[in-house]
Parts: C-alpha cells; structure tokens; sequence
C-alpha cells in the first residue's frame, strides 16, 4: 500500500501567521475593515478571495485560500456570514451585513510529504473563526478579532482538543479530506478522467457558478465553495507520486499538482497561476471559462439542481468529456468503499450501442471481469447514462470476437485490480477513527493504481532500451500492445485512455522514450 491512514491525514498544527475581517456593501464594494499578521505579511488580493463571486448566494459558506508573499505560498480559509436585517419580503441591500474572517497559516518547515502541506488550510481553527464571526455580527466589536487573534497565535493553540477525544475527530472531519465522498458523489466516473488528467499535470479549474436565482442556497450541495475547495485538494492527493515510486530526478511539480483552491478575475492581472503549472483550482467567475490559454480542462459543477458535472477541454467547450466504462466500474467499486455508502466517439465509433438498456450490455460487463449487477442501489442515472461513454460498435465487434475466441475465458479479471473491493472494510463502519482509516484506504487505492502504471511502463521501458542497447539512438520507441494497456486497467478502445498513456509516458521518461506506439492487435481488421 503507497499511503497509510497516519501519512494521509498526518498534521503538525501550524501557528496563524494572518487574520482578517473583509467586509462586502452594495455601495463602497469589497473592504478589508481589521488584519493583524506575524510577519508583515502585504494582504493585497485577498478581500476578492474571501469574498469570491456569487458567494452572496449562501447565507453562510468556507472558502479555502491560497497567498503568495514574498516567494512563499501561504493557505488558509474564510469563514463568510451574511446577517439579512430586511423586515419585509422585499430586500434592500443595504440592509444585508456580509462580513467574511479569514486565516493565514504560517508555512510547514523542515522535511515533510508535499500533500501534508496542500491541507494546512486552518481547518483546525475553524470553530473558532465561525464563532468569533457569528458573535462579531451581533456587535461588530473589533476587539474581538483581537482576542482571537492572540488565541490563535498564541498560548490559544494548547486549547485545541486532545487528539484521541470525540470532538477532535469531529474536528479533524473538517480537513478538506473529509468531503472525499461528497466530493466522489458530485464527480462520478468523471473521478477517473479528471485523477488521469491531473496525473499528467494538466491545468484543472473547477467552475462553480451558480445560477440559482432568488433565494439561498442551502449547504452542503454540490457547488459550494467549501466542496469546490476540497476537491482541488483530493484531487491532487489522488495524483500526486507516491513515495515509494522512484522516479528519474524531475521537476519537483512533475510530482504533484498544485492546490491553489480559489481562484478569480484579480488574478488575471498578475503571473500568479503561471509560477505553478499543473495547478488545480476553483472559481466562481464564468468568464474564465472562455479564457482557453488560461486552463486545459474545465470541472463544471452544476449551476443548478437539475444539472450534473461536465468534464471538457478548453479547447471544447460543448464537447463533454465521458469516463470509460472501465472507470466506471472502478469508480462504483471506490464509492462502495465510502463511510456513507454500503470519451465521444468520432469517425467510425459514432455508430454507439447504449450500455445502460443494451441486449450487449451484460457481455460488456462479463469481458470486462464484471457483474451485471454491480450497479448501486440507489446510483444516480447520470454516472453510467451522461458520464459514461457507451460502447462503440468497434469495441463490440472486438469484444465479441475476443469473447468467442477464447470460449469465453477472456475478462480483465485476469490482471490484478487495484480497486478490489475490501470486505472487512466493509463490515466495520461504526467509529469516527473507522471512517478516517476509510478515507485514507480509498485514497491508497490510487497511488496503487498510480504504482502500478509506472512498474509496468518501467519494467517495458528497461526491455526496450536493453534490446536496443547496440543502436545508435539516445531514445527510443516505445511499443505498447492491447494487452498492455489492458495490463494497466485501461481500455484499449478509449482514444482519451491511448493519449493518457502517451502523455503519460512522455512526461515521466522523456529521457529515454521518444515516441510511443501502441497497437490493437485485431482491432483493424474488425473496424
């Protein structure tokens, strides 16, 4: 296993090195009415993050923040509260309070796993933030930030709960890891095609705009800010390299992506997401959406109840991005795991038979070493009929041949599957510590997956350059076939899985590999 339960959630309480109370009016805009910080940290920016666009649309939300100062990136969060004092139906504006209190952590030092840093958002301190906001709008005392801020960055931290009593794990549920299953729930299968996206260090931005209309959005749902936030920091947990994968000396953001969590317009006026590539982001300003240089693909979130998660290129706005039905056997086996829960086709695969009421849908499930029954009692009809791509007329023909051929022994239960389902974890859900132990198995299951592809392509990569060792080439050609990708739990018929390998390939032995090819075996007789 490449991830334990104590380094996934592993956390050295860092001291507050900012606090801050931002203040939103229809007339004067955004203000920063009281910051006090250790290092004379410049807050300039940052009454636009705690207070992001569209916000106004919750009564009361978290926003978790990233900074840059002098060469450092510092992480955070808002607590944001709006106080409606309108008496009447009709709402006045200047009669609605918004007021949002923000933290600065001081950065980790010394040695430490790269994604213990992604998480030092301040979730620890929470409590007292909302606290200090919810009796701050009752008065609007500014020495209350005081007394907080000499709590936080003081003797105040020995008051945080002991690390084994029930309220810590309650409050250790407000790290970002926590939402991992309303995050899973909110992609779906796209789970699998963005965690491969960001592996490659692809620019992810999730879009959470809201078109709701009058009338609050109540939390938790699948566009608030807090769950936005949370999922750029699963996803880079999920992507980032495991430890034990030893690796050619790289640019140390090949290893990871970046969390910059929420992101806006006043950042389109600095160099600030171009000092790191491969980031993950959230934001609520729709405009970026159709700045194409600016991200490679876009999360939508649902900008109401009636709509679902896109994935797409920025390149291809109208043209969603679909898991394989591959991943989507994986992700049902993932989601089976949680706490809470017991590509298009072009060219000739236009021509699609749908996998969700086809007569050939259970021979899909039998070649792909599934059963037909695999579906979740309760799943949502979207997973497997919106973000799912249904099997091609290429793919059947293949799979039929493929089927007979072996008198019916051929499925890709043959090859060792990182997402088996654990039955023991299955049974045993009842304590708070049990769920977290969950989380961080969940979490394990893709830095296994993420092992195992690069064992794979490492152990042909050594092959070919041995067998090559007399030729007069610096890099060579790499040869993959259908089993190969089929070895890596991968589908084969997938152009967006046979372009992940390539790039995956390229990027982490670009070295030693020029180019790669992979052949389909039969594929071109069938099609």
């Amino acid at each position: 296993m490449s991830l334990t339960s104590s380094e996934t959630m592993s956390y050295q309480t860092s001291k507050v090195a900012a606090l801050f109370l931002v203040k939103f009016d229809s007339k004067s805009g955004y203000k920063m009415v009281w910051s006090k910080t250790s290092f004379n940290i410049s807050l300039d920016g940052l009454e636009y993050k705690a207070l992001p666009s569209g916000v106004h649309e919750f009564e009361t939300a978290t926003v978790y923040l990233t900074h840059e100062w002098n060469g450092k990136l510092y992480y955070g969060l808002a607590c944001f509260r709006q106080l409606d004092l309108n008496e009447n139906e009709e709402t006045n504006r200047d009669l609605v309070r918004m007021y949002s209190i923000g933290i600065l952590l001081e950065p980790i030092k010394g040695k430490f796993w790269k994604p213990n840093e992604f998480g030092t958002v301040g979730w620890e301190h929470f409590d007292a933030v909302q606290e200090t906001l919810l009796e701050f709008l009752k008065d609007e005392d500014l020495l209350r930030l005081d007394t907080l801020y000499q709590n936080l960055t003081g003797n105040g931290l020995l008051d945080l709960p002991k690390p084994n009593s029930p309220h810590a794990l309650n409050t250790i549920l407000r790290h970002p890891l926590g939402k991992l299953s309303a995050a899973l729930s909110a992609m779906g299968p796209l789970t699998f095609p963005i965690y491969k996206a960001a592996l490659v260090r692809k620019r992810l931005l999730i879009f959470n705009h809201s078109s709701q209309g009058s009338g609050m959005i109540q939390e938790p749902c699948d566009r608030d800010p807090e769950l936005c936030g949370a999922m750029a920091y699963i996803i880079s947990l999920l992507s980032v390299i495991p430890k034990d994968v030893n690796v050619e000396p790289l640019d140390q953001h090949e290893l990871y992506s970046q969390p910059l969590y929420n992101v806006g317009l006043q950042d389109m006026n600095t160099k600030y997401l171009e000092h790191y590539p491969g980031f993950i982001a959230s934001t609520s300003d729709e405009i970026l959406k159709y700045q194409k240089n600016l991200y490679d693909y876009a999360i939508v979130m649902p900008s109401t109840d009636a709509e679902t998660c896109k994935l797409v290129a920025s390149d291809k706005l109208d043209l969603p991005i679909r898991a394989t039905f591959n991943d989507y056997t994986k992700f049902l086996k993932v989601y089976k795991q949680l706490p809470n829960e017991g590509e298009n086709a072009t060219g000739d695969d236009t021509s699609s038979i749908r996998t969700s009421n086809s007569r050939f849908s259970t021979l899909r499930f039998d070649i792909y070493g599934e059963s037909s029954n695999i579906k979740l009692d309760h799943e949502p009809s979207w997973w497997l009929d919106e973000a799912t791509s249904p099997m091609s007329w290429r793919e059947y023909i293949w799979l039929a041949f493929a089927w007979f051929a072996s008198a019916g022994t051929t499925n890709r239960a043959t090859t060792e599957n990182a997402f088996s389902e654990n039955v023991e974890a299955e049974e045993t859900r009842e304590s708070m510590q049990k769920q977290l132990e969950q989380l961080t198995m969940i979490v394990s299951h893709f830095h296994k997956l993420t092992k195992k592809w690069f064992y794979l392509i490492d152990e042909i990569v050594c092959e070919t350059v041995e067998d090559r060792a007399n030729d007069l080439v610096s890099r060579v050609t790499l040869e993959l076939t259908h089993q190969d990708i089929v070895d890596m739990e991968l589908d084969p018929y997938s152009s967006e899985d046979i372009e992940f390998v390539r790039e995956f390939v390229i990027l982490y032995w670009d070295t030693v590999v020029e180019n790669v090819e992979i052949g389909l075996g039969f594929q071109g007789l069938c099609c």
